[in-house]
């Protein structure tokens, strides 16, 4: 089990197939979402904070879980935070982090992309970026809570190739991406 403080705010840990199984767990039993699965993050939560010296913020915490290509899990602990909403084109300008609220939705296929926008809530602050022929779409997902992020999340495991929260990515593709759609790109490309 593999641990990383990504900021102040979130958590991320790997864990193997087998480590899995210790907890009497599998990829089907994780799906399923049940109070087990739920009593099984809380555990992980604690031995992450424990391990890493993390602690939670007061307030809900999110939990996005993703099983890669060699079955293990990424386990992504969040704690939600009442940010303030700025096109991220403002927090760039005024040297800000861009913050744990916005998401990035990765795909080398613009019509799974669109697939996923079609499916997406409506009205989700968002933008598209280009860089290196890959498209990403960067939504503003402060204002959600934990069962509106998972299940956005969810519905993006379904479309795209990978999900992340991290800060770092986000500004980067800000900085060096070509902005494809500035405003509202979710909307545009849930009506393609």
């Amino acid at each position: 089990m593999e641990f990383s403080v990504l900021n102040k705010k979130t958590v991320q840990c790997i864990m193997t197939e087998k480590e899995i199984a210790d907890y009497g767990l599998d990829k089907k039993a994780i799906y399923k979402n049940d109070a087990r699965v739920e009593d099984f993050f809380r555990q992980i939560m604690k031995r992450a904070q424990k391990e890493t010296g993390f602690t939670k913020e007061r307030g809900d915490v999110a939990v996005h879980a993703t099983f890669l290509s060699d079955e293990s899990l990424k386990i992504i602990f969040i704690t939600e935070n009442e940010a303030s909403v700025l096109d991220p084109q403002q927090h760039l300008q005024a040297g800000l982090d861009v913050g744990m609220g916005m998401a990035v939705f990765k795909s080398r296929c613009l019509s799974h992309l669109i697939d996923f926008c079609a499916q997406a809530p409506v009205g989700l602050q968002s933008w598209l970026y280009k860089y290196r022929d890959v498209y990403f779409i960067l939504a503003d997902i402060s204002a959600y809570n934990q069962r509106q992020t998972a299940v956005l999340f969810t519905l993006a495991d379904e479309y795209v190739d990978a999900v992340c929260q991290t800060e770092s990515i986000a500004a980067f593709l800000m900085e060096h991406g070509v902005c494809m759609i500035a405003e509202h790109a979710v909307e545009q490309l849930g009506k393609l």
